[in-house]
């Protein structure tokens, strides 16, 4: 989906006008995503209202047309909806007829809609009046949404410097080293996959606003988003955190990007951090050495009382769903025993082979991340026998969760 999305923003309005027509038929794409996408890089917003409403009352208009034939079987098996679907959208509907086609725009709801309409051969000229009608109003607020938000950054915060990370650990280090000199925001919420997610209208903007974009170097977010968000903003500084950290493959051959897990992988990425702050703000840089030797201490403290944990007679093996703790089991000599690599589901020979493996090295911990986790990691814990811990590595709160994950293995 996030090639099919990058290729659309490529074409401009008329990847605009492709992404509507997709969003409006029965594929499931977010014409949304690239809206922003476009509006961010500085296209005309009403000429976007204009591609994207024509789009999608085309795509809604070929729903429109497969629904007129009748086929309901075409409409099942191509369209992928049910006849349940259809019945809901016919009640939605209550008689009212080809004026309900204002409705189209309704996520989910919408692509049934405009069937319906076909399938009840309702008024052509009415249904495509009210389903263009309710395209074009969708697609201005959507527009005038982030034109909005763009005109109403406030004085005060236009006149506080910024820094952007891309996700929460990264603003714990970067606000431990420069204190009260920036405002640090993060792209990637807390409880969101880094991996897929798709920034807001406004983080976008915020982040045309930042003197410094502090990324982590290689998450599925950072690869997706990079070009289009360095194209916004062609003023800020982008920043790898990890530019200098050697990368390490799981034990399936897969790069790990989570390098922050490691104390070690900190130490250099708050260094990181401290010479970028420094050469755009020289005056205050022994400010922010100060701060981050701060910042080191408590990293070496961690280190410490990770060392003590793991000193009372834990297994040297874990398992885990998601591989994100590769740079913490180099570091102490452990061994993390994945069940997925890059999202794909594992088959039943792999799971029977991650439990077979779970067994013999007597593993008694499976780490689990909320957002990764699902019905295999029960079926795992079942059957090596090991203790489902949910684990957080996208927590602010780095410090704590380091300790926590050496408290918590047995």
């Amino acid at each position: 989906m996030a090639t099919i999305t990058d290729f659309l923003i490529n074409w401009g309005y008329w990847g605009m006008l492709m992404s509507a027509f997709l969003a409006g038929s029965f594929f499931p794409f977010s014409s949304e995503v690239v809206m922003l996408a476009l509006l961010a890089v500085g296209l005309n917003p009403w000429q976007l209202i204009i591609f994207g409403t024509v789009g999608n009352v085309l795509g809604g208009l070929f729903n429109y047309g497969i629904g007129r034939m009748g086929r309901m079987d075409w409409i099942e098996h191509y369209l992928r909806v049910k006849p349940r679907q259809l019945e809901k959208a016919q009640r939605f509907m209550g008689g009212h007829g080809a004026w309900m086609g204002f409705f189209a725009f309704v996520p989910f709801l919408g692509s049934a809609i405009t069937i319906a309409l076909g399938f009840m051969r309702a008024n052509f000229i009415i249904s495509l009046i009210s389903i263009s009608m309710g395209k074009f109003i969708r697609y201005i607020v959507l527009a005038m949404s982030v034109v909005g938000l763009a005109s109403c950054v406030s004085p005060q915060s236009a006149s506080t410097r910024q820094i952007t990370v891309s996700i929460e650990p990264l603003r714990y280090f970067t606000e431990q080293i420069v204190g009260d000199r920036f405002e640090v925001s993060t792209l990637v919420p807390a409880g969101s996959n880094p991996e897929l997610y798709e920034p807001t209208a406004k983080q976008i903007i915020n982040f045309s606003n930042s003197d410094l974009f502090i990324k982590v170097g290689n998450l599925g977010f950072e690869r997706t988003w990079m070009k289009k968000l360095e194209n916004n903003a062609p003023h800020t500084i982008i920043v790898d955190a990890s530019e200098h950290i050697v990368p390490l493959k799981s034990a399936n051959g897969i790069e790990d990007s989570h390098t922050w897990m490691s104390t070690e992988n900190a130490i250099q990425i708050a260094n990181s951090i401290f010479r970028a702050l420094a050469e755009i703000d020289s005056k205050d840089s022994t400010y922010f050495r100060a701060n981050l030797n701060r910042l080191i201490d408590t990293i070496n403290n961690v280190d410490r009382n990770i060392q003590l944990q793991l000193t009372k007679g834990k297994s040297r093996a874990f398992l885990i769903y998601h591989p994100a703790l590769t740079y913490f089991a180099k570091q102490y000599h452990l061994q993390q025993i994945p069940v997925e690599e890059e999202g794909r589901e594992p088959s039943a020979a792999q799971l029977q082979q991650v439990i077979s493996t779970a067994k013999r090295l007597h593993v008694k911990t499976l780490f689990i991340q909320r957002e990764f986790a699902n019905r295999n990691t029960e079926i795992v814990a079942k059957g090596s026998g090991a203790t489902e811990i949910e684990i957080n590595t996208l927590s602010y709160h780095w410090d704590r969760e380091m300790v926590k994950i050496a408290e918590r293995l047995k």
